[in-house]
Formats: C-alpha cells, structure tokens, sequence
C-alpha cells in the first residue's frame, strides 16, 4: 500500500489531474481582477500582484507540460532543404490562384498566428550594456537640494504612475489559456522541443539543453509559500521534475551489474 502510496507516477498523475482545474480557477481570478476596473487601467498594486501571479501559473503550466512530454516518444528530423527558385515561384502562384477562388481561405491567412507561452524557463542572465545608456534612470524620493531664504524650492521629481494599462497582462494571460486548452497537444510540442535539442546537440550544435531553469522556478517565492497555494503547488511540480530528471537521465549501470556513480 505504502509503495503504491508513493510511486512516482501515481503521484505525478495524481497531480496533474488537480493540476489543471486549479490553473483555470486562477486564471479566471486574475481575468476577473484585471477587467474589473471601468476606466481601462487598474491600481499599481493590482498590477504588479497580477504579474507576480501570472509569472507563477506560467511556471507551474510549463513544468506540469514537461511532466506530461516525458512520457511521448516524439522524433525529430532536419527539415528537407528548400527548392529551388523557379519551383518556389511556380508554387506561390499556384497557391495565389486558388486562394483568389476562395475567400475563406484569404480569410483564415489573414488571421494572425495562434501565439502560446513559451516552452522554456527566462533565464537570469544579466549583460551589461557595452555603452552606458543615453537617459539616466529616474529615481523616486527625496533629493539633496541647498535652499536660502527668498529663493523658490526645486520641485520635487514625479512619482510613479498610480494607475497602470492592463493590456499586457490580459495578453499574457490569452496566451497562457490558450495553450491550457489542449494540454496533449501542448506536451506534443514540448517533446518535440526536446527532440530538436537533443539532435542538434548530438550534431555538435551548442544551445540549450533543458526547458526548464536550474534552480527555483521564475515566480516562486517562499515567503509565500505558507498562505499562498499556488506556491505550494508550484514547489510541489518543482521537485516533480527534479525526480523525474533523476529518472530519466539515471546513468546506465556498469556491466558487473553494480549502480554507476551519479
């Protein structure tokens, strides 16, 4: 009972099955905060929450889709080279023809692409610029001035705006739902992701090799993590992945039967 308790997969399928009603709640809760407000903007403080939150379901979708790409079996082979010159014009008219006799077609091109989050982690790297930027940063707060009797005081800089325009997060968050609509088709692209790597890795092309970040998730923070459930369901798909990997990238053991090292 107990090791069926703590199997790895009935843990992680157990998860994944709460997983995605429990993004959708809170997907609607920040659609809900952010549309809210009449004016078109909403408070600063609103705001920056929204974000901290969205930064939080996108790491917690992209690693529950990890979970779920492991167990594909997706090939990758390079794409064919392309043709030549004259074959690319004679098939642009041939295409142009038919979409002249029919209007859906021109319609359904003319709609722009479908756009989802991204597969892997942001990585935090930091390159400083090589020349120092034109327009010095703005800082909020007091500043140092000398003042004498008769002479107007300098006025203080602006503070930040009270009220911030919500169009980005709305954005993000379209993006996020759209691929929570079709999970299985969203681990397809995963795999095939990781398929791609690790052939152009076995070919001696450098890049990166995993999707996810090493280390904390983006958006995780743990001084939230007692009252706030999405940062305890994100440790929880941390640490899934984490075992996981272990899993699958387990060195093979040598051939007196004996583990290899790690």
């Amino acid at each position: 009972m107990l090791a069926g308790m703590f199997d790895r997969d009935s843990l992680i399928k157990r998860a994944l099955e709460t997983g995605w009603p429990f993004v959708a709640g809170r997907m609607e809760e920040v659609r809900g905060a952010l549309t809210a407000p009449i004016e078109g903007a909403v408070p600063r403080a609103l705001y920056y929450a929204s974000l901290r939150t969205l930064r939080a379901l996108e790491s917690l979708v992209r690693r529950m889709l990890y979970l779920m790409s492991l167990e594909l079996d997706v090939r990758w082979a390079a794409p064919r080279p392309h043709e030549t010159e004259r074959n690319g014009v004679k098939r642009n008219e041939t295409v142009c023809n038919a979409l002249k006799q029919d209007e859906t077609a021109c319609n359904a091109l003319a709609q722009p692409a479908t756009r989802r989050i991204a597969l892997a982690d942001t990585l935090t790297l930091y390159f400083p610029p090589l020349e120092p930027p034109e327009t010095q940063a703005v800082t909020y707060g007091a500043r140092p001035s000398i003042w004498m009797l008769g002479m107007p005081r300098a006025p203080e800089p602006e503070g930040p705006p009270e009220t911030l325009d919500p169009a980005p997060l709305l954005a993000r968050l379209e993006r996020l739902a759209t691929s929570c609509a079709d999970p299985a088709a969203e681990a397809i692209r995963m795999a095939r992701w990781q398929a791609r790597r690790l052939a152009l890795m076995q070919a001696g092309t450098r890049g990166r090799t995993h999707p996810l970040r090493t280390g904390r998730p983006p958006g995780y923070a743990k001084d939230r993590l007692r009252r706030d459930p999405l940062q305890r369901k994100l440790k929880d798909f941390w640490h899934f992945c984490h075992w996981a990997d272990e899993a699958a990238y387990h060195p093979p053991d040598r051939a007196d039967g004996r583990p290899a090292p790690a």
